[in-house]
C-alpha cells in the first residue's frame, strides 16, 4: 500500500506494472478497488497508478462539502511528485473524467494526454445525468443492497447479460462491506461535480485528448461528450458500440486497445 501525505490526511494509491505512467481516476463513489480488473489489463502495458479519492477507500483525507474538483486534482499532482513522475497520461471515467479535465487545466506540464470517459460537464444542452440516474441517486439511502443491482444496470449496456450484472453487483457489495462507503463523501463529490464551471477554460487544454463514450450510456447523456469534443481543440471523439456508462465493464479488451493505442501513438509523436 502507498500513501501520499497532504495537509488534510493521506491519499491512498496503488501502482501496478512498469513503463509509461498512466493515472486512473474513478467516478462517483468509487475507488481503486472498483476497476474490476481493467487496471490489471492496462498494467500489462503501462505503469498504472490508481488512487482512492478523498473520503473513500483507504484514503484518510476527508471529502468535505466545500471541496472542489481542483482539490481532487491537486491530490494527483501530489502523488506524481512523490513518485518523481514529471508527466503522466491521465484516464478518468465519469466524475474521474471531470477531475482529469481540471488536472489538465491546472497542471498542463504534468499531463501527457487525456482519455476522458463519459464525463458530465453541463452546458451541453443535455442533462448532466439521466432522469433514471437522478432517481437512483435520490433513493440510494433507502435502496440498501438493491442499490448495487440498480448500479449494475445503469452502468452497463442493456445488452449486458443478467449473469454479468449479478456478478458485478456481488463484487461491489463485498468491496463496500470491506471499505464502508461514507454517504457524506459521495454527496460532497456530487456537490463538487455540479459546481464545475470551467467551460470557457476547456479550450485551453492543449494536450492530446480522446473523448470516449459508450453508445448505450444510461447514466450520462451522450451530448455531454459531444460538447467536450467541440470545446477541446483537436480532441478525438470515440464512440464505443454496445458499451454503457463504464465501457471498460462491457468492452474491457476494446477499451484497453483504444486507450493503449492513443497513448502509444502520442508517445511516438512526442519523441520524434
Amino acid at each position: 500500500m502507498r500513501f501520499a501525505k497532504t495537509p488534510h490526511g493521506k491519499i491512498h494509491y496503488r501502482i501496478k506494472g512498469d513503463g509509461i505512467p498512466l493515472v486512473l481516476i474513478r467516478g462517483l463513489g468509487r475507488w481503486s478497488a472498483h476497476w474490476c480488473g481493467w487496471d490489471d489489463m492496462l498494467a500489462q502495458k503501462f505503469k498504472v497508478i490508481s488512487l482512492d479519492n478523498r473520503g473513500l477507500g483507504l484514503t484518510t483525507s476527508p471529502m468535505r462539502f466545500w471541496h472542489s474538483l481542483e482539490d481532487l486534482a491537486k491530490d494527483i499532482a501530489v502523488i506524481l511528485k512523490q513518485e518523481r513522475i514529471s508527466s503522466a497520461h491521465i484516464v478518468g471515467t465519469s466524475l474521474g473524467g471531470m477531475i482529469s479535465l481540471v488536472f489538465a487545466m491546472r497542471h498542463p506540464e504534468m499531463t501527457a494526454s487525456l482519455n476522458v470517459i463519459a464525463a458530465s460537464v453541463g452546458r451541453s444542452g443535455h442533462p448532466r445525468i439521466s432522469m433514471r440516474a437522478s432517481k437512483m441517486l435520490a433513493s440510494a439511502p433507502i435502496l440498501g443492497d438493491k442499490l448495487y443491482d440498480e448500479l449494475a444496470v445503469l452502468l452497463t449496456s442493456p445488452k449486458t447479460s443478467d449473469a454479468a450484472r449479478q456478478k458485478l453487483a456481488k463484487e461491489w457489495r463485498e468491496e463496500d462491506r470491506q471499505y464502508k462507503q461514507p454517504v457524506t463523501a459521495v454527496i460532497a463529490q456530487l456537490i463538487a461535480a455540479f459546481r464545475f464551471r470551467k467551460w470557457e477554460h476547456l479550450e485551453t487544454i492543449k494536450c492530446p485528448t480522446q473523448i470516449i463514450v459508450g453508445t448505450d450510456d444510461l447514466f450520462v447523456p451522450k451530448g455531454n461528450s459531444l460538447f467536450l469534443h467541440s470545446s477541446i481543440p483537436g480532441s478525438k471523439l470515440t464512440e464505443l458500440a454496445d458499451a454503457g456508462h463504464e465501457p471498460h465493464l462491457d468492452q474491457p479488451e476494446a477499451m484497453t486497445d483504444l486507450v493503449s493505442r492513443f497513448i502509444t501513438d502520442n508517445e511516438r509523436r512526442a519523441h520524434r
